[in-house]
């Protein structure tokens, strides 16, 4: 039966989703039995490890450990997954040819129950199964990198490709993002929350208030730190302490 009682771990770095989705699991799904939440990702691991829920409810994105190597530092591998995430639809389709579960946030009552359904008859078909590892080899075979984030802003998410992104300028508890089709977009997260999402050899923190994709160098003017020109004119300085960050990424 659907209604057989099934324990699930909820794991968010944002507060406010967090509360959002034990709302709606306890209002939707009277089946599921919420055991434990964190917006702590290393926390996370000890509470999968410890109480060995029947599923997650796992945030992609997170600071310091991204849902996807909070799973890979678990030992207990029997959970099964339904992601969260702001990620668009398009960079989203790794996840449907790997028949991985995700809701897109704001999520919604009725996709939330329909994967609460699916996954409870994965479950009582066999609850042996190592799902972890399983959607790992499955995302091994067919998972394209996810070029696509949702930027938190004013109005709600803004969906941008992460090579179109120029540069990062800290706003004090906000952040400018330069495109390059010479729009910008107003993050209401501060610059160290995008240094986190951006954390590969693409992009690089060059001073306290700047993240440049190094794909947008036009030129590097020498001086104590020195000074960037980037594709779209614009001169951005670079740190004394970051200058050896910068040019050992070229």
């Amino acid at each position: 039966m659907i209604d057989a009682k099934i324990t699930a771990l909820l794991i968010d770095d944002e507060p406010m989703a967090l509360s959002a989705i034990e709302r709606m699991l306890t209002k939707h799904c009277s089946n599921i039995i919420i055991i434990g939440k964190t917006k702590n990702p290393e926390e996370a691991v000890d509470l999968i490890n410890n109480l060995k829920p029947e599923i997650l409810f796992l945030d992609i994105a997170m600071p310091r450990m991204d849902g996807f190597t909070l799973l890979n530092s678990v030992s207990y591998k029997k959970s099964q997954v339904i992601f969260t995430t702001a990620y668009d639809e398009y960079a989203l389709q790794a996840f449907k040819t790997a028949a991985a579960d995700y809701l897109l946030k704001p999520i919604d009552p009725d996709e939330l129950k329909q994967a609460v359904i699916k996954v409870s008859e994965q479950l009582q078909s066999d609850d042996t199964q190592n799902y972890i590892a399983d959607l790992f080899e499955r995302l091994q075979k067919n998972t394209k990198s996810i070029t696509s984030i949702g930027l938190p802003s004013m109005e709600g998410l803004d969906f941008v490709k992460t090579e179109a992104i120029i540069y990062c300028k800290s706003d004090g508890n906000y952040t400018e993002i330069y495109l390059d089709n010479n729009q910008k977009i107003l993050v209401t997260r501060k610059l160290k929350f995008l240094e986190e999402k951006l954390n590969d050899s693409q992009f690089v923190r060059v001073h306290n208030s700047y993240l440049v994709n190094i794909n947008f160098v036009k030129k590097y003017l020498k001086g104590r730190g020195g000074t960037l020109v980037m594709s779209n004119g614009d001169s951005l300085p670079v740190s004394v302490r970051k200058k050896n960050d910068f040019l050992d990424a070229f």
